[in-house]
């Protein structure tokens, strides 16, 4: 209704509110008669207007002045008011609410004790007055996101859960659950109004959804609530364990494939977290045997719990811990089906043949034979026994309404969490991967599966569970399945699925049309081609245009390039001219490279010239050609890379010959060469060249010239000139000017602008000076100014002058810092340069401060100085700081150190605490020195624990000891882990010798 409202007064053009409220007072036709403030209250302010007579005539009168139906607009606008009017928000009040509802856990009961309050005393620790004081400012009106990041049991909800209570009256909470976590928060969190908190307990649910959209837009949509001023305020309070929290958290390693990049931004950047600890300090211990007196379920904590930890002791989990260790064998098969399940992706509603088909394969056929029949149902009911009144390990699932289906049981959070510690190496067996076959219910969880299947080299069960996630209408997992059943040679079932994908997402993919080509269906390749060409991706038809030429086909092969250098495909031209280069054939390279000049684009020429030089081989009369047809860049790249050779004259008559051709920054190019040389004649003249011909980089480099030359009022003339085209450098460097004449303030002042507009150096400059002059404060504040900016340089600058004067503690704050601002260039600067200095003890005492990738950096110095043990020990601090790379490094130095079986017991070591690639790194070095058995053994460990290219690592291992071999590469691993026999299109016979070749998309035909 307000956005309706707002809209009608756009429409009629924005009238004063008091000509408004005049014209309807004096109007017997309107029903009410609001006065001007209620009028803007009406229109401008958040809250729904109280009087529906006053909101319809102020819709009526802004519908005639708008020209529009004024009794329609007054109908419209009054539905709209008792739909408002009755609508109830998002969420129950605060003061109405249930912990348990809120999913606190519920705590241990203590015998002979009735009437104990529903949770037990709380104890407030450092975590909860960071979090209070956040939960304050959302109370006073502002928009507030926090996350508690802990293990399970650590107290992250029930911390949640008391500081609502600090939220004045009127807020509601609400909690999106159903019927899915973010099914609920993406179809109604556009609901959330003024003074609600979004209940995001295990936001892992919500952001790391098994569907990457649903979860993208689940983060967008949260921003948007939180950054909307007409909704503010609102609290979203969230729980996360560390093993969701780094991968949401952390920048993508490449920069591209940024799946979580809203996810980032609304935790890091808009919203903050709070570490929940693992354990109570002495301290809090201290604290809480003060308020344990009237709650024996707390003294009983504080008595039995081990190491701190208290919440862990209230949530039953050591109860929970000694009921999983004691288990029989049936029902200890059961919680080990379980945590597969869910630690490889399975939603928390477990089904009962689900679990119990699955579990026959954790029994050995003793353990089965001396079970009884009932040996399911009896494991389930030891599984479900609450204790102490805590929840079982496995605890079924109440019905809802009137669904009375097949039970379902959920899986005990903690054992959840140990599960995926402890079994983290383990792949499961047959049964699993089969009862997920016929058991699951959920598309989203078959595709899950079927990824953690592929993962571990399971290719055929994971075609079967793609195949029924395809079934349940998931296209997500199509391209997956179409990839699995090509390369068992299933080329009809393949083209199939890839042509569903196809039709579902319309984007245009090399798979089909290869495909498609391959068949003889050479229109519809090239149709193909040709869409994808239109949806920006012309590596198809170039792919294409070779897969003809290898077939004889040149017309058909010249149409298709014709086709891609039309649609602006240089980089593809470029990746031709290079691969034509290297084979020798130098002709075809030319000739693609300047089929793309036609086209446009010097990309693939420049890329011509550049491989040229570096053979050794002049490419002038590559350039002359194209400066003949004005494309002047290849010559100024060559011109540059002869002046890093040292060749300036030569450099000097490609700059001539590209600005006879037309090009500025040719002329420029020279000037610098003319001014480098001491002409400065010469580099005036070109430069003023340059300036009669439009360049501003020109005027401003003029400028800097005549400035050196002691022609200050000339070149702040030129200054002027260019800063008056917009020009930032040429702002920046009249802050200098001022500066230099006395007036700082105003120096500063245009220094900050030209900052605004981009340009940071005078910012740098006067940093610099402020510290020459001992103004310090000044200095740092220009540097935060910089950093705001985005140039972290100055504080780098700052670091090294107050380290130059001995003052070690205020260099590395700053330049920890710029470090944390993402200048991670900076911290390695000085982490080396203390190394180098002689001062380990402070290169040491920086790295810390830095986290993982200082401390690795600082182990390989210390390894390059020979110093193995001191490198060791860095490499074991960068792991624990989360730098998983340092896991390989370490084992390395203990296979290069000969300690084989040291090395081994490491690795193993590093991969069940999480580091798993470190398996395959030691497969590596085993493979390297010729232990292809050993190699072998670790790869398929690897893949057992889900190291995404362990197979493909095994496979080419494989083709070393059997070059004919393709077995592994298409069909995967048995469930025990041995090489699987043929399935699919190939069951029944053996691979040949010389299967056809299955490529990746971006691998060109041959």
């Amino acid at each position: 209704m307000k956005d309706h409202l707002y809209r009608l007064y756009l429409e009629a053009g924005t009238p004063p509110v008091k000509s408004m409220a005049s014209a309807i007072g004096l109007d017997d036709s309107f029903p009410g008669s609001p006065s001007k403030a209620t009028v803007h209250r009406i229109i401008a302010a958040d809250e729904l207007a109280a009087g529906q007579e006053d909101v319809v005539s102020v819709a009526m009168l802004l519908a005639r002045m708008a020209g529009a139906d004024a009794v329609e607009a007054g109908r419209r606008i009054k539905q709209m008011w008792v739909a408002a009017h009755l609508a109830e928000p998002l969420g129950v009040p605060v003061a109405g609410l249930d912990p348990f509802a809120l999913e606190v856990h519920p705590a241990i009961t203590v015998p002979g004790q009735q009437s104990l309050p529903a949770l037990p005393v709380y104890v407030e620790r450092a975590h909860d007055r960071e979090l209070n004081e956040a939960v304050e400012r959302a109370g006073r009106g502002e928009s507030v996101m926090v996350t508690l990041v802990g293990e399970s049991s650590t107290g992250k909800t029930r911390t949640c859960w008391e500081a609502l209570r600090r939220l004045p009256e009127g807020w509601r909470v609400w909690h999106p659950y159903d019927p899915s976590r973010p099914d609920a928060a993406l179809h109604r969190i556009r609901e959330v109004s003024p003074r609600t908190v979004v209940w995001l307990n295990e936001a892992q649910h919500y952001l790391l959804a098994q569907d990457p959209k649903t979860a993208e837009r689940v983060a967008a949509a949260l921003r948007t609530a939180l950054t909307d001023r007409g909704r503010s305020p609102v609290l979203v309070l969230a729980t996360v364990w560390p093993r969701f929290w780094d991968p949401l958290t952390a920048p993508s390693a490449t920069g591209s494939d940024d799946r979580f990049a809203q996810q980032r931004e609304l935790l890091t950047g808009i919203g903050s977290h709070i570490v929940v600890p693992k354990a109570f300090t002495s301290h809090d211990i201290e604290q809480a045997w003060r308020q344990a007196d009237g709650d024996p379920r707390l003294e009983s904590a504080l008595i039995g719990a081990t190491d701190g930890e208290i919440t862990q002791f209230l949530a039953g989990v050591p109860r929970l811990m000694a009921r999983y260790r004691t288990a029989p064998s049936g029902a200890m098969a059961l919680i080990h089906a379980a945590m597969d399940y869910r630690r490889l992706g399975h939603g928390p509603s477990l089904r009962h043949d689900l679990l119990v088909s699955a579990a026959e394969g954790y029994l050995t056929d003793r353990e089965l034979a001396q079970l009884g029949p009932d040996w399911a149902a009896e494991g389930l009911a030891f599984c479900a026994e609450p204790c102490y009144g805590v929840l079982g390990p496995l605890t079924r699932i109440p019905y809802r309404g009137d669904d009375a289906g097949e039970p379902a049981y959920r899986l005990a959070d903690y054992l959840e969490q140990q599960g995926r510690l402890e079994r983290r190496l383990i792949c499961p067996p047959a049964t699993f991967w089969q009862a997920a076959v016929g058991h699951c219910t959920n598309s989203d969880d078959y595709a899950a599966l079927g990824i953690a299947a592929e993962t571990r080299g399971r290719l055929r069960s994971a075609a079967e569970l793609y195949q029924r996630a395809v079934t349940e209408g998931n296209t997500e997992v199509l391209l997956r399945l179409a990839r699995l059943r090509e390369g068992v040679r299933d080329t009809d079932g393949a083209k199939r699925l890839y042509a569903e994908a196809y039709r579902h997402d319309k984007v245009a993919r090399w798979e089909l049309v290869r495909l498609w080509s391959h068949a003889g269906h050479f229109a519809n390749a090239e149709d193909l081609a040709v869409h994808a060409a239109q949806q920006g991706n012309t590596s198809c038809l170039i792919k294409l245009s070779q897969l003809w030429l290898d077939s004889g086909d040149e017309q058909g092969a010249a149409r298709l390039r014709g086709r891609a250098a039309h649609r602006g495909g240089y980089s593809t031209f470029a990746e031709l001219a290079r691969t034509r280069e290297a084979a020798g054939e130098r002709r075809a390279a030319e000739a693609f490279a300047f089929e793309s000049l036609e086209a446009g684009s010097t990309y693939a020429l420049s890329e011509l010239v550049r491989a040229r030089e570096k053979s050794g081989c002049h490419a002038e009369d590559l350039v002359a050609r194209a400066t003949k047809k004005g494309r002047v860049r290849p010559g100024l790249m060559l011109a540059r890379a002869r002046e890093r050779s040292g060749d300036t004259l030569r450099a000097e008559r490609l700059l001539v010959q590209a600005a006879e051709s037309g090009s500025v920054f040719a002329l420029v190019e020279h000037a610098r060469l003319r001014r480098k040389a001491g002409d400065l004649p010469r580099a005036e003249s070109l430069l003023r060249r340059a300036v009669e011909q439009g360049s501003t980089v020109a005027l401003i480099e003029l400028a800097r010239l005549r400035e050196k030359a002691g022609d200050p009022r000339d070149a702040l003339h030129l200054f002027r000139t260019a800063a008056s085209r917009n020009n930032a450098d040429a702002l920046a460097a009249l802050a200098l000017f001022r500066e230099q004449s006395g007036a700082s303030a105003e120096a500063e002042a245009m220094a900050c602008r030209a900052a605004d507009a981009g340009s940071t150096f005078a910012l740098v400059e006067l940093v610099w000076r402020r510290e020459q002059t001992r103004d310090r404060a000044g200095a740092e504040r220009l540097a935060d100014t910089a950093l705001r900016a985005g140039n972290a340089g100055a504080l780098v600058l700052l670091a090294r002058l107050r380290e130059k004067e001995g003052d070690a503690a205020e260099a590395d704050r700053l330049v920890l810092r710029a470090a944390r601002s993402g200048n991670r260039y900076a911290l390695n600067e000085f982490v080396r340069r203390r190394e180098s200095a002689g001062d380990p003890e402070g290169a040491e005492r920086l790295a810390l401060a830095g986290g993982g990738r200082a401390l690795a950096q600082l182990a390989r110095l210390r390894e390059e100085s020979g110093s193995a043990l001191e490198a060791e020990r860095l490499y074991h601090l960068a792991v624990d700081r989360g730098e998983a790379a340092a896991v390989g490094e370490l084992v390395r130095l203990k296979e290069a150190a000969g300690f084989q079986e040291r090395a081994h017991a490491y690795a193993l070591r590093a991969a069940r605490a999480g580091h798993v690639d470190a398996l395959a790194v030691l497969a590596a070095l085993r493979a390297d020195s010729g232990a292809l058995e050993d190699a072998d053994r670790l790869y398929r460990a690897a893949a057992d624990a889900g190291v995404h290219d362990a197979l493909r690592r095994l496979a080419e291992l494989q083709r070393r000891r059997d070059p004919g071999s393709e077995d592994l590469w298409r069909y995967g691993l048995a469930p025990d882990g041995s090489t699987s026999p043929p399935w699919g299109a190939d069951r029944g016979h053996a691979a040949g010798p010389h299967p056809p070749d299955i490529r990746s998309p971006q691998d060109p035909p041959r």
